[in-house]
């Protein structure tokens, strides 16, 4: 059964060319490939013709075309991709001038699969044509096929002979003509030279040499707003690699971003990159915490004390950036250590969280909760005593806010607001102060022992996700009574969406 259809599709193909209907012909090719079974396709590489299908790509009718590009994506798994470019370089070429994007991003996905194997590399690099084609679609205004465009040149630059195909000489002018064309092509080659800068050092340096990397560094502190704060996005991932961070610190980088931030209390201008820079400097502060602390410390207080509510540059919206930003620093355990050399800006930012719990509007209190959850997360694996005491500390420097507090929200009928609320429960539980503080909060156990507390899926799985983390935990059996325990593990055993059956009992009438 399989052979015969195989000889259909081979048929079919055949007579492409010669179809006086070839978008019913495409259509039986469809067909008849969709029920071969995988096995069946394996006789189809040697003999199949693709020629035809290419050809069909060439009309004006949109339907026609997409039929061939969901015949030909049926096709192409089962032929080596190398042999498609080898034999098929002049068909990818046109392909990849297509009007239709489907089959711009099927040509680049099959180099992005040639660009796979070693042997693919130097296969796509001896067509120079192709490799120049695929450069230029950075220039595409499909975002889909830049994506895919982006992607297949990355996967060249991983093997050194294509990462020196692509930045030759000629290469780089390409590169140049496609960033004349418009702002948004000069960004898609921007991200594509940060992505190849963090295979490694060598790619590292071989971007840096071509002069683009300059370029984009040079538009941070040039142009307009909107081009500086697209640029400090870019940087991001160069600045969380360390090689990048050198090479930007090298490069003045880091000093000229330290000091756009302190002109921001004076320079209108600068205060409007202020959300670009604190996200840059939080990010680097998460992966690096303890450099924020000695080597850019003026950029953590004036992010901490923005927090606090302290500094205010006209900019509500700053200072939910900046909490933001010291949550995303305090996630790690490091980075809570890092915060707690600033002692009193971080006493000023936990009177503010709790001032938000208490009186803030919905999503403030949501933002706040979940700011609250980061800071006090805690990984068993990092439990010590000195960061459990600062957790402690800071839990205690809330403004009014305690366990009762965090009842009453749980309360709340506003789904994300009551789910937040779990979440910094479910973080207490795996400190051993914490677990105190549910244990001797009255009411705590049975609230999350109540099933009816929760109508919808999200607040099942987060109060269920609260008992896990109690049942689990080793310190449990030391603070909670074992009748609590068994209750909690009855309860988690029974998942998150268990219902109690309901026993209705029939009385008989007596005449």
């Amino acid at each position: 059964m399989s052979n015969s259809k195989v000889t259909q599709v081979i048929r079919l193909l055949g007579e492409l060319n010669l179809s006086e209907d070839p978008k019913r012909q495409l259509l039986d090719l469809k067909s008849t490939l969709f029920t071969l079974p995988a096995t069946g396709m394996e006789g189809l590489h040697t003999n199949v013709q693709l020629d035809p299908l290419f050809d069909s790509f060439n009309s004006s009718d949109g339907e026609q075309v997409e039929l061939a590009v969901e015949v030909m994506g049926h096709l192409l798994p089962h032929v080596s991709p190398q042999e498609v470019v080898e034999r098929f370089n002049g068909e990818l070429l046109r392909g990849l001038q297509h009007p239709h994007e489907k089959v711009r991003s099927l040509v680049l996905k099959q180099v992005l699969q040639c660009a796979e194997t070693e042997a693919g590399v130097a296969s796509v690099r001896s067509h120079h044509n192709l490799l120049i084609a695929v450069i230029r679609s950075l220039g595409d205004k499909s975002l889909g096929v830049v994506k895919v465009g982006n992607n297949t040149l990355v996967a060249l630059c991983r093997q050194n002979n294509g990462l020196n195909a692509v930045f030759s000489n000629e290469s780089i002018t390409v590169l140049e003509e496609v960033m004349a064309r418009s702002d948004s092509c000069r960004f898609n080659v921007y991200e594509f030279i940060v992505c190849v800068c963090l295979l490694g050092e060598t790619a590292l340096s071989v971007a840096s040499n071509s002069g683009l990397l300059d370029r984009l560094i040079a538009e941070v502190t040039t142009g307009d707003i909107l081009t500086q704060l697209n640029a400090l996005e870019l940087l991001t991932p160069l600045a969380l690699n360390p090689g990048g961070m050198s090479l930007l610190d090298r490069g003045g980088v880091i000093a000229k971003l330290q000091y756009l931030l302190s002109l921001a209390e004076t320079d209108p201008m600068a205060a409007l990159l202020m959300p670009g820079l604190i996200k840059f400097f939080g990010n680097v502060g998460a992966v690096r915490p303890w450099q924020l602390v000695e080597q850019y410390g003026s950029v953590l207080v004036l992010v901490l004390k923005l927090a606090a509510g302290s500094l205010n540059l006209g900019d509500p919206t700053l200072q939910s950036v900046a909490i933001q930003t010291v949550a995303h620093i305090g996630s790690s355990h490091d980075g809570k250590l890092a915060l707690s050399k600033c002692r009193s800006e971080m006493d000023g930012v936990m009177e503010v969280l709790g001032s938000t719990l208490r009186t803030g509007r919905s999503e403030q209190r949501v933002a706040a909760l979940e700011a609250l959850t980061q800071l006090l997360t805690l990984q068993e694996s990092n439990m010590s005593e000195e960061v459990a005491r600062l957790l402690e500390t800071w839990w205690a420097g809330l403004d009014g806010v305690n366990m009762e507090k965090v009842m009453e929200v749980t309360q709340q009928p506003f789904s994300d607001l009551h789910c937040a609320a779990l979440g910094l429960i479910n973080t207490l539980t795996n400190l051993p102060w914490g677990q105190h503080l549910i244990h001797n909060e009255p009411g705590m156990v049975e609230y999350l022992l109540d099933r009816s507390t929760e109508s919808d899926k999200a607040g099942k799985e987060a109060k269920w996700t609260v008992v896990e983390s109690l049942v689990k935990s080793p310190s449990s059996p030391h603070v909670f009574e074992e009748e609590q325990l068994t209750r909690l593990e009855r309860y988690y055993r029974q998942g998150p969406f268990y219902v109690e059956a309901q026993v209705e009992v029939a009385l008989e009438g007596h005449n």
